[in-house]
């Protein structure tokens, strides 16, 4: 009798047995196979998920970079830099400097390729008694933002105002009764209305703006500033450390203070929404690597009980 034949009979004496033996086989190897089926498409789906959740996260994180740069522009210049002999409580609550440095400083920081801060403005700022009119103005004199020698094409944050022009605060042109065009004399010299800014509730609705040069002049400052204002590069997220040193490197008789210090708040919330979310993608592939592991168990228990 041959082997096959003994395996037969063996089959018909033990139908039950053996149906109930192949079944369970049948069963394990169903188990094991859909097991393996099923862990392959977690695995697919892991990556779709993941790879989904960090085109989001790439994409929010571009758009807070974009609205953070929209955000700071809308504050203007964030930081001065001032002469160092300059007492800082001096500068904030008077809101101007009495120490003074040439105005030559600012072609010196435009072309030493700056990586820290763009929109370099000088001014000539101080508070006097406009005699025409018998009242106390802050009288402010700017000029065009200086380029940086990145050739940057950027919109300046402020216009120039024009030799023989004059922007005028919002108090001073309600109360004086000027419009644009209007003619005004200021310590002597005959200046245009060029503008009249909106009420703001701060200094600047008692501020005239003229030309710097002009501004050296009467006010007998010629050639001289007692401040550069300056916009923080988004691109180093509230390092003031590394602004001060840079730019302690090409004027080492300044310092830099923060004018805004909304800016820094800012800078941090960004700062701290990029690291949730990058916090959060990382608690997600986590929790699939455990949810993973958890079927696999289940999977391997699933097919011991059936071998």
């Amino acid at each position: 009798m041959t082997l096959w034949k003994l395996i037969a009979k063996e089959i018909l004496h033990r139908k039950s047995r053996f149906a109930q033996g192949v079944l369970a086989v049948v069963v394990a190897v169903g188990c094991f196979t859909g097991s393996g089926a099923l862990l392959r498409a977690y695995d697919i789906g892991t990556r779709e998920i993941l790879a989904a959740k960090q085109a989001e996260t790439e994409q929010r994180m571009a758009e807070l970079e974009d609205d953070m740069r929209k955000a700071t522009l809308k504050l203007g210049f964030n930081m001065a830099i001032l002469p160092k002999p300059q007492a800082v409580e001096d500068w904030h609550a008077e809101g101007y400097g009495v120490e003074y440095m040439p105005e030559e400083y600012v072609q010196r920081l435009a072309q030493s390729r700056l990586l820290t801060v763009r929109h370099l403005l000088p001014t000539l700022q101080q508070r006097i008694k406009w005699p025409e009119q018998g009242r106390t103005i802050i009288l402010i004199g700017t000029r065009g933002e200086v380029p940086d020698a990145h050739g940057s094409t950027t919109k300046p944050l402020v216009q120039p105002v024009a030799d023989g022009t004059a922007v005028v605060g919002y108090h001073l042109h309600q109360d004086l009764g000027l419009a644009e065009g209007d003619r005004m004399v200021l310590m002597g010299r005959e200046f245009i209305v060029a503008d009249r800014r909106q009420e703001r509730g701060t200094e600047d609705d008692i501020t005239v703006w003229i030309s710097l040069g002009e501004a050296q002049e009467l006010l007998q400052k010629r050639g001289l500033i007692n401040a550069i204002l300056a916009l923080e590069c988004v691109c180093t997220e509230g390092a003031l450390p590394v602004v001060r040193e840079e730019i302690g490197r090409v004027l080492p008789d300044t310092q830099v203070i923060w004018q805004e210090p909304k800016a820094l708040a800012r800078a941090e919330a960004r700062a701290k929404a990029a690291a949730s979310a990058r916090a959060t993608l990382q608690r997600e592939a986590e929790h699939r690597v455990r949810l993973r592991r958890q079927a696999e168990a289940i999977a391997a228990t699933l097919v011991q009980q059936h071998m």
